[in-house]
């Protein structure tokens, strides 16, 4: 929030720095917006970004009615047409985005819902436009969009995925918090855990698709889109903590074309393994293979919750063998999963199965946790999670660098 200095009969003066700023009184309006500054997603903001240039304040017609100095810090509340807002004597007012740099955007050590994600793939992709890149790949089965932000500018490409079951959302928070470490050392051109972060993604891109499941995520952490149906589905159950499913009762992870005829699958649509009446069945799953198809990834990370093991196995041979067999113990090492041999299964509607039988690169599935059940994965276990997993991203670029 930023305070007058002093007020005079038409001006509000702001000293931001060893600079003074007039800023017209006849700019603000009467309004109610004060109290609704953190309405768009309570609980989670305002967070404090920082000014690395002048960067003009202006009302909601776009006038400039003030500037805020390099190195000052305010505090960001919401983003709306481009724009973050701020606080300016209990007013909305407007600032560019790619002006500023952040400190520390995402709380990851709570639920974080499809909004709040929503929320910060914006922020991020407005506040650094020169090395990151967000799309939308496609739609929910309830029209929630479903996105990609690239961090990098490397030609090379790799893809991290989360949340494709539903009770799994701690992936989510694990991509987010990476965004916002790996987006942060990046603009700064500091090192994280190692690894010079800069030099890194301008070789190797990271695309991350934070919730594979949004429709799933916000019937697990809201019931705001439970229905008869999903009742149903549940077998007549309200607690949909144990729900893995998307919302018309796909698994979306028995629906990718790896063997998907003869994959094992519940008989009808319900809260857990149903692969659907067809590969690719399901908006969720088409959306994700047609973003593959359109890029030439190095590796595939899918994130996913329970069992602390890594899956990396889908019928390779040779040296695609050797190779894949060698990222996952990489992954391993960090990260203290233990690698799962091959099942011998020969059927599969899981994604890295389907992206290792279709493109020959590697396609890792990392469960993040303790096996906890039909159930969310504790948020007592994040701080573990995290350490374990906050170099992944950069470890899988920096092994597809070298191929």
């Amino acid at each position: 929030m930023i305070t007058p200095t002093r007020v005079t009969t038409n001006y509000l003066i702001v000293k931001a720095g060893s600079k003074y700023f007039y800023i017209p009184r006849d700019a603000f309006t009467s309004t109610d917006e004060k109290s609704n500054l953190e309405a768009h997603i309570q609980g989670s903001f305002p967070r404090t970004i920082v000014a690395e240039k002048d960067s003009p304040i202006t009302d909601k017609a776009g006038n400039s009615i003030g500037t805020i100095v390099k190195g000052e810090q305010v505090k960001l509340h919401m983003v709306t047409s481009g724009r973050g807002v701020i606080e300016l004597l209990g007013k909305r007012v407007y600032v560019d985005l790619s002006n500023f740099q952040h400190l520390d955007q995402v709380m990851p050590k709570k639920n974080i819902t499809y909004k709040e994600m929503e929320y910060y793939l914006k922020v991020f992709s407005y506040m650094y436009p020169e090395f990151t890149e967000l799309v939308k790949i496609g739609t929910s089965v309830q029209g929630r969009t479903l996105y990609a932000l690239k961090v990098g500018t490397g030609k090379k490409e790799i893809l991290m995925d989360a949340s494709m079951h539903a009770r799994e959302h701690m992936t989510t928070n694990v991509l987010l918090e990476m965004i916002d470490q790996y987006t942060y050392n990046y603009v700064k051109g500091t090192k994280f855990n190692g690894y010079q972060v800069k030099t890194l993604l301008d070789q190797v891109s990271i695309w991350f698709v934070p919730m594979m499941n949004p429709d799933g995520v916000t019937l697990v952490q809201t019931k705001e889109n439970a229905s008869a149906s999903t009742k149903k589905l549940n077998n007549g159950s309200t607690n949909y903590n144990r729900w893995k499913a998307n919302i018309r009762g796909v698994d979306l992870n028995r629906n990718f074309d790896g063997g998907w005829a003869t994959k094992a699958t519940a008989k009808a649509p319900s809260y857990k393994n149903y692969k659907g009446t067809k590969a690719f069945s399901e908006p969720e799953s088409q959306a994700l293979r047609n973003f593959v198809a359109k890029h030439k990834f190095k590796s595939y990370i899918s994130y996913h919750s329970s069992g602390s093991v890594l899956y990396y196995y889908h019928h390779q041979k040779g040296t695609q063998l050797t190779r894949d067999l060698s990222v996952a113990k990489m992954i391993s090492k960090v990260t203290g999963y233990r690698v799962l041999p091959p099942t011998g299964e020969t059927g599969s509607g899981a994604s890295t199965d389907w992206f290792i039988m279709n493109y020959k690169m590697p396609g890792i599935t990392v469960e993040i946790a303790p096996a906890v059940g039909e159930t969310v994965v504790s948020l007592k276990y994040w701080d573990s999670v995290w350490k374990k997993n906050q170099t992944i991203g950069l470890l899988a670029a920096n092994e597809a660098n070298k191929r």
